[in-house]
């Protein structure tokens, strides 16, 4: 018998190689399979399951789709079906925009309860800090750390950032020791805490207070002290925001949080008190299913 069968065949499901998409161009043949002729696989795609085709003397008499279920094939179908990707892990949904601001909001103050009484008094000095907790390699180690961020904080974050970069250089120490690396990494860890200050009150960046790259100059580092800044920022705050990454908030300054409003400055709680009112005016006339 000859394979003139084909042609009949191509007539009754299609012109179309067998297994094409699963084995590429070529069809089953081309890689050591057999091939049953063209319209196969239009069959599989249109969902036909099991296909029984009759050829008589050459000629293809019938061609009828029996039911899977209950042939001698039952076992094979399931292990033969074309693997499917898993679905898509749905979104989940945004809440309206002022509730994220107002997530966003208690971050970086420090909880619900430290937004709500949020004030813009200025930061003052305080004495010196108590470090008698700390190992004596450690507290060294810190003490010069803070004499250098006195020497440069001032110029490049103004009085009230160089009050937080002190703050943040002992609370980040004192819950984290680790943090500070090794000793020769000192310097580095000047330009970092100060970028830390710096980066979670909103000052530093393009058309901000000062510029990254001022802090990393006048700190004498040979690389920007993004990365390390971000680790004492987490020493302080816990962590950063966690929310997920399909919910869009593009209206907040890209600060990292601190999470105390202690170690916020004035002039940016006033700005986050004034974004606290309006979220919550935007909360009061929204209604809960928005």
């Amino acid at each position: 018998m000859g394979n003139e069968w084909y042609e009949d065949l191509a007539d009754e499901l299609g012109h179309h190689d067998w297994r094409e998409e699963e084995f590429g161009d070529g069809g089953a043949a081309a890689h050591g399979g057999r091939s049953w002729g063209p319209g196969w696989s239009s069959v599989q795609r249109e969902g036909n399951g099991l296909v029984r085709i009759t050829v008589l003397h050459g000629t293809v008499v019938d061609v009828d789709y029996p039911p899977v279920r209950g042939s001698k094939f039952e076992h094979l179908d399931q292990r033969l079906l074309p693997r499917r990707a898993a679905p898509p892990i749905p979104m989940a949904p945004q809440p309206p925009e002022h509730e994220l601001k107002l997530t966003w909001l208690e971050a970086v103050a420090g909880g619900a309860e430290a937004l709500a009484v949020l004030d813009d008094s200025p930061l003052v000095p305080e004495a010196e800090p108590d470090l008698a907790q700390l190992s004596w390699p450690v507290r060294t180690r810190l003490e010069r750390i803070l004499a250098r961020i006195d020497e440069y904080a001032p110029s490049l974050l103004g009085p009230e950032g160089a009050i937080v970069a002190r703050r943040l250089a002992v609370r980040a120490v004192s819950a984290r020791p680790a943090v500070l690396s090794t000793p020769d990494r000192d310097q580095a860890n000047v330009g970092a805490i100060i970028h830390a200050a710096g980066k979670g009150n909103d000052l530093v960046g393009p058309g901000k207070w000062v510029l990254a790259k001022d802090i990393q100059a006048e700190c004498g580092l040979s690389s920007s002290p993004s990365q390390r800044a971000r680790n004492f920022a987490d020493a302080v705050s816990g962590g950063r925001l966690d929310w997920p990454s399909s919910w869009m908030h593009r209206e907040t300054p890209a600060v990292v949080v601190l999470g105390s409003p202690d170690l916020l400055v004035s002039d940016f709680r006033r700005i986050l008190i004034a974004e606290r009112d309006l979220a919550l005016r935007l909360r009061a006339v929204t209604p809960a299913s928005a």
